[in-house]
């Protein structure tokens, strides 16, 4: 919600991320709740000033005061924004009690059934709304209108994870005729404030499922919470196997920008992914097989690393990031087999929009599935 918000109004800022399961101290001195996120607002260069809030629609409407020559994004007291903002209540209620009522032993069939109801009706009703302000003149896709507003950003994190998980979790599709919720999600990820930098994308959400449920499920003895985790890991595979061919078909924005994106978080945080890629009893994520050796994963992430910064700033610029993946001499090690198993691993466990932007996400998961196809053929 912030993050979109910040983007939106084109804001200069800073990112600072904390583990949400071990908060450090600083952060937890700095704000009384303890919760994310949290925004350090500085005064101008010629003051010390500064203030902390915290609370995401307290950021929100903050943004809004601090930033008056933005674009205005909360409008509480207008009759329009306040209904809608209570319609959406009513569906993340109606979404959370349907999402979580399954891994409630408690309910009977017929009240979980009840909530599925409830939710689906909350969600047509959202539809129906969504209908009557694209059929206005000049009435755009966002929720309100043409307009990006605080709706849109206070919408979108729920929206986002129900669109890629329900189907996993709970056999659901919000989408599933409902073609207003559609063309907003459309509108959404065209809108670079969002599809830039702030939207998850379905591999990390497909992919973090299992460990969801792993975590919150109830337990892995549960016949449906194991169905749920097999589901999720399979379908997490099957997109994996498509992250060259799909980023071929699907016409991935190959901008400069994106490609140094994915470059400079490769270099600049190079020690500490192969340290994840060669983790032997890694935290999280157990399924996902890593390499053993270091100095092999080492050198083939030294090797994208390269691929990447050449096709951005090279004399092969114009050629893709794949192009020069596909057709660069092949980098020498000892261990083809464990360079690619270093490669896969970074490009599985890479999640979005935490490491970096979608499209960029997009660019180094297909390189590094590129050179790992040639490291196995080499073999």
């Amino acid at each position: 919600r912030v993050w979109v918000a910040i983007h939106a109004k084109g804001l200069p800022y800073q990112e600072v991320l904390v583990s949400l399961q071990n908060k450090p101290d600083w952060y937890k001195k700095m704000v009384p709740t303890a919760l994310v996120p949290a925004v350090l607002f500085h005064g101008s260069k010629d003051t010390t000033e500064r203030k902390i809030v915290w609370e995401s629609s307290s950021i929100l409407q903050e943004l809004d005061d601090l930033f008056p020559e933005t674009p205005r994004l909360m409008r509480a007291g207008d009759p329009e924004f306040d209904q809608a903002m209570e319609m959406h209540n009513r569906l993340q209620t109606a979404g959370l009690q349907f999402a979580y009522g399954g891994r409630n032993q408690t309910l009977t069939e017929e009240e979980k059934l009840n909530r599925r109801a409830q939710f689906e009706e909350a969600l047509n009703e959202l539809d129906a709304a969504l209908g009557i302000q694209q059929q206005k003149k000049g009435g755009g896709g966002f929720r309100l209108g043409k307009d990006f507003s605080g709706l849109d950003a206070i919408m979108i994190p729920t929206l986002e994870r129900w669109r890629y998980q329900l189907p996993i979790t709970e056999n659901f599709d919000i989408l599933k005729d409902r073609e207003h919720l559609q063309k907003w999600f459309q509108t959404m990820d065209s809108f670079p404030a969002y599809a830039d930098r702030v939207s998850g994308d379905e591999y990390s959400w497909t992919a973090t499922s299992s460990m969801f449920l792993r975590y919150f499920g109830g337990g892995e003895d549960r016949p449906n919470v194991a169905e749920g985790i097999k589901r999720a890991d399979a379908a997490a595979k099957d997109l994996a196997n498509t992250f060259v061919s799909g980023y071929k078909s699907r016409g991935i924005r190959e901008d400069k920008k994106f490609v140094l994106e994915a470059a400079s978080k490769l270099i600049s945080n190079h020690n500490a992914v192969v340290d994840d890629c060669v983790m032997q009893e890694p935290p999280s994520q157990k399924h996902i097989e890593r390499a053993a050796n270091r100095g092999v994963a080492d050198a083939v992430l030294r090797y994208a690393a390269s691929v990447l910064v050449l096709s951005a700033t090279g004399k092969d610029s114009m050629l893709s990031p794949i192009d020069i993946a596909e057709s660069s001499p092949l980098v020498e090690i000892s261990d083809t087999s464990q360079g690619a198993l270093a490669l896969r691993a970074v490009a599985n466990r890479l999640c979005v929009p935490r490491d970096m932007g979608a499209p960029s996400a997009s660019i180094m998961r297909g390189v590094l599935s590129v050179i790992a196809n040639r490291l196995d053929a080499s073999a």
